[in-house]
């Protein structure tokens, strides 16, 4: 090779290097130039937006004024408003369907006795009136009973102490199973302390009720407090008032719930009750009700829950006199009930659980009766479709106490379509 040649190859390969270690400080430099000038950008394009909306804001304050007194002047009606606009008026609306199989020991034709029967069907509306309230309807069909109104309600937040207000026609949040609907139940029936003093189905009463909770110091423990007066009288087939519903009474609620762990909680609750037990006005009946939950879960997918719930009554006056003949017939001063139940979660879609029940009858004269109460004991399977569907097997033995018994077996399907704040869990 020739020595210039030589010479300039050297040169090629020397400076080759050379501008590979240069290229890429320079070419993050430029980089970080381009990402500067992008950010400096986006910046003046937000102050942008900032100061129109500002602007905007600006505007509105000053047209607020004005648009007030225009709709007070011609208020808008509802022809005028926009199609877009009219789904803020489109309550939530859902459909819940109880059908309920039963065959009995019993030669009775009661209600639901040796039948397919849908035992409910309820039709449910609601939606906020604004952003301080909400309206929740439901109505009831059955193919054993008259149409009926079950709830028509008004929820009011945002008052005095974070206080929360319910009025109208409602389940007040008496003890555990009372205020539930009965798609809400771990079993086809009522327990029968709820059946026998609260009436069929629980409470259902118009009333005016107000909750909140306790500004405790300490916050591992919620409480809640619930006061109400409702019109008088129970439920259907219920004793623990009479049937005079221009006498209201008065009912409180404590609940307590406590986070044990993070797979444990635990609820106690404490109801009172007082009313009258004929049409005078005098609160003759008071009732004590304490119920317990304790739900723990042994895995995610696997839940035990154990629930509990007694009612014990004082009675003023416990007895009647006929006025014809005026023969005393002396009932219990004191009658008791309760129920204890047991669930257990095999898995998402299948549980099984018993339940025992125990109650002393309210107008039966202790003289004649077999047995100091009615006892029961339950058994059940679920089957958990959906959160939208389920199906339930029980079984239930009775021993009454004016004396027999009965084996009576339940086939229940419940399904909900549509919105409804009852999920079949």
């Amino acid at each position: 090779m020739k020595p210039r040649s030589f010479m300039l190859a050297l040169a090629v390969s020397l400076a080759g290097p050379a501008s590979a270690w240069a290229d890429p400080a320079a070419e993050a430099l430029e980089a970080l130039r381009q990402q500067v000038q992008q950010l400096t950008q986006t910046v003046q394009q937000l102050s942008t937006t900032v100061q129109v909306q500002q602007q905007h804001i600006a505007e509105l304050e000053q047209a607020r004024p004005q648009a007030r007194a225009q709709t007070a002047a011609a208020p808008v009606s509802l022809g005028q408003v926009s199609a877009a606009g009219l789904g803020s008026f489109t309550p939530e609306i859902g459909v819940v369907a109880d059908i309920v199989g039963q065959a009995s020991e019993s030669s009775l034709d009661e209600k639901g006795n040796d039948r397919l029967s849908a035992r409910e069907v309820e039709l449910v509306f609601g939606h906020p009136i604004d952003p301080y309230s909400r309206l929740d309807v439901t109505a009831s069909f059955s193919d054993g009973e008259a149409s009926t109104l079950e709830e028509a309600y008004i929820t009011h937040w945002g008052l005095p102490a974070e206080l929360k207000a319910r009025i109208g026609l409602m389940h007040p949040k008496v003890g555990k199973a009372g205020a539930m609907h009965r798609d809400s139940l771990d079993t086809v029936d009522e327990p029968l302390v709820v059946a026998q003093y609260l009436g069929a189905e629980g409470l259902t009463r118009a009333g005016v009720e107000l909750s909140g909770f306790l500004p405790l110091p300490w916050d591992v423990v919620t409480h809640e407090l619930t006061v109400g007066a409702m019109e008088g009288g129970v439920g259907e087939g219920g004793t623990l008032f009479g049937e005079v519903r221009r006498r209201p009474s008065y009912y409180a609620h404590l609940k307590n719930f406590v986070e044990l762990s993070d797979d444990t909680n635990l609820e106690l609750g404490a109801t009172y009750l007082t009313g009258s037990r004929d049409d005078d006005s005098d609160l003759e009946v008071h009732a004590l009700g304490l119920d317990a939950t304790f739900v723990h879960y042994v895995t995610p997918t696997n839940k035990l829950k154990w629930q509990s719930e007694a009612y014990l009554q004082h009675r003023d006056e416990s007895f009647t006199a006929d006025k014809t003949t005026g023969k005393v017939t002396e009932f219990h001063n004191n009658p008791l009930g309760f129920y204890s139940l047991l669930d257990y979660r095999l898995s998402p879609r299948f549980g099984v659980g018993g339940r025992f029940d125990y109650v002393q009858p309210v107008d039966v004269n202790p003289a004649f009766l077999a047995r100091d109460a009615d006892t029961a004991y339950a058994a059940y399977l679920t089957f958990y479709q959906s959160e939208f569907a389920r199906w339930r097997l029980q079984w239930r033995h009775t021993d009454f106490a004016q004396g027999g018994d009965d084996h009576t077996v339940f086939l229940q399907g419940t399904v909900a379509i549509g919105v409804h704040k009852h999920a079949l869990q």
